[in-house]
């Protein structure tokens, strides 16, 4: 991941990170720890902080998380329930006061207050958000999508207060004090998406053969006569790349979108920035057949849950529960639909003529769906053959089996064009 310095607009101190931030400060827990605190983006909702986090004690094997209790397996005092059954390690300090603690690179994602929200609704708000993102990301990690591990939540005062009724500073009211939500996730290296693909089809970068880098050249610093010339100049568009590299990165995203949406999560914001790639491969040329991108889905601050693409636990579908989930797949259809019209039109705008990708994508979330059913007809089969049952007789269980997935897949598909559709309308007539 890479990090860009930003102007600060704070007093050089030991005590603050040297990265400029805006609103409410930064928990007095983030701040102790501004020694290895590293502002990297900041939106109208949260700050996203680089840092390190203890994990344990090097002198103590047997303690594999903090002293404090943190296990994620079940409820405790030391753990935070988000839904669903899921609870999350809670985190009241970052420091356990052990001399020989073990640190890792982590990610802090710091929804703060926000003055122009009734304090309580705000509180209310910004915990269930943080909560809500947990919970999807287990979610995912459950079924075997890649994407950041949950190492823990803390909601910490910011030392601050709100003003009352009249306009005045209120110390005594806990109600009108302000807290922030942080969420504690896995520190992803690489790069994203987004980046990998202009880096390729940027023709003035040098690709160095069989190489593979940590992260992207950075742009290019503008000289004292382009920010002095005020003369609109339209920038070349350049086209994106289209081999075999970046067609396995839009083919393997498919199918990841796609164990997405069968583990019941809808991310919300599917794009390209929101794609990493831990192994971005740069050379242009060369054996290159070996090389598999790994991917991972960042960024759930808009995800959602819903019913999860499934078979029952046994492998067997009757029709009496197909008929009874129908409404509920119809619904879902809609949801996953808007997830891949933006990712489509994240692609389009962002990428040009990267429509060849797009394509790539849609065969990747296809043809997982379609391996699904593969794998439950063979499930089917096999149970079948076991209990003995005439092969002339076709059982109730393999005519609702068949082609189950298939058709959630259709289903999405065709509610993606009515989407597209509705887009059009909007891009015609505002």
């Amino acid at each position: 991941m890479s990090t860009t310095a930003l102007p600060s607009n704070t007093s050089d101190t030991p005590e603050e990170p040297s990265k400029a931030w805006f609103g409410p400060p930064p928990p007095p827990e983030l701040m102790d720890n501004s020694s290895s605190l590293e502002l990297l983006s900041q939106g109208a909702e949260a700050r996203v902080w680089l840092m390190t986090l203890p994990t344990g004690d090097s002198n103590d094997t047997s303690k594999s998380d903090w002293a404090r209790g943190r296990t994620i397996g079940g409820k405790s005092s030391g753990t935070t329930h988000v839904g669903s059954g899921i609870y999350v390690p809670k985190i009241l300090s970052l420091s356990d006061g052990s001399p020989n603690q073990i640190s890792t690179k982590s990610i802090c994602k710091e929804r703060f207050p926000k003055k122009y929200r009734h304090p309580k609704l705000d509180a209310s708000l910004t915990k269930n958000r943080t909560k809500a993102e947990a919970r999807c990301l287990i979610r995912c990690r459950r079924a075997d999508v890649p994407c950041p591990n949950v190492l823990g939540i803390g909601n910490w005062s910011n030392g601050t207060t709100r003003d009352d009724a009249d306009g005045v500073k209120n110390s005594t009211n806990t109600e009108m004090s302000t807290s922030s939500s942080c969420l504690f996730l896995e520190y992803v290296d690489g790069c994203t998406v987004r980046q990998y693909f202009e880096r390729r089809s940027d023709p003035t970068i040098k690709l160095e053969e069989g190489g593979i880098a940590d992260e992207p050249t950075p742009k290019r610093a503008r000289t004292e006569n382009e920010v002095t010339n005020t003369t609109y100049q339209q920038q070349e568009r350049i086209t994106t790349i289209i081999d075999s590299q970046t067609l396995s990165v839009a083919n393997i995203l498919g199918g990841m979108v796609a164990k997405m949406h069968a583990a019941g999560v809808i991310h919300g914001d599917l794009t390209t920035s929101n794609v990493m790639i831990r192994n971005p491969l740069w050379v242009s040329n060369g054996d290159v057949g070996s090389w598999k991108p790994h991917l991972v889905l960042i960024d759930f601050g808009l995800a959602s849950s819903t019913t999860p693409t499934t078979l029952p636990p046994d492998g067997n579908s009757v029709e009496g529960t197909k008929q009874q989930k129908q409404h509920k797949q119809q619904n879902n259809a809609e949801e996953k639909a808007v997830d891949l019209y933006v990712l489509e039109r994240a692609f389009l705008s962002t990428h040009p003529e990267s429509e060849p990708l797009v394509e790539e994508v849609w065969k990747g979330y296809t043809s997982f769906y379609e391996e699904l059913d593969v794998a439950a007809n063979a499930s089917t089969e096999k149970k079948e053959s076991i209990a003995g049952n005439d092969e002339k007789s076709e059982p109730m269980s393999t005519k609702a089996s068949v082609g189950l997935y298939t058709h959630v897949v259709s289903s999405v598909m065709n509610r993606l064009e009515q989407v597209r559709l509705r887009g059009r309308k909007r891009e015609c007539f505002g």
